[in-house]
């Protein structure tokens, strides 16, 4: 048996006059909307590789990130071109 419905404050509520009794098991399938066009393909990133005598004892922010990048002459925009391929 197949019931549309809608998710309303994240309970699926069916659509029409249709009851389930409570307790019933379902199975809800998710149909994607068409406009949602199809998800690039996910790809690995590299990070820097940060050598120090103690694990964790290396804060990483964002700005410590780009100072090791650019003491490695590691580009963001050929990260970036790489990542792409």
């Amino acid at each position: 048996m197949e019931i549309p419905g809608r998710v309303q404050n994240g309970v699926v509520v069916l659509e029409g006059a249709a009851t389930l009794p409570e307790g019933t098991k379902v199975t809800v399938c998710y149909h994607a909307r068409a406009d949602a066009g199809p998800q690039p393909p996910k790809r690995r990133i590299e990070v820097p590789l940060v050598k120090t005598d103690e694990p964790g004892t290396v804060h990483l922010t964002a700005q410590r990130i780009a100072e090791i990048l650019d003491e490695q002459d590691v580009s963001p925009r050929r990260l970036w071109d790489r990542a792409a391929c």
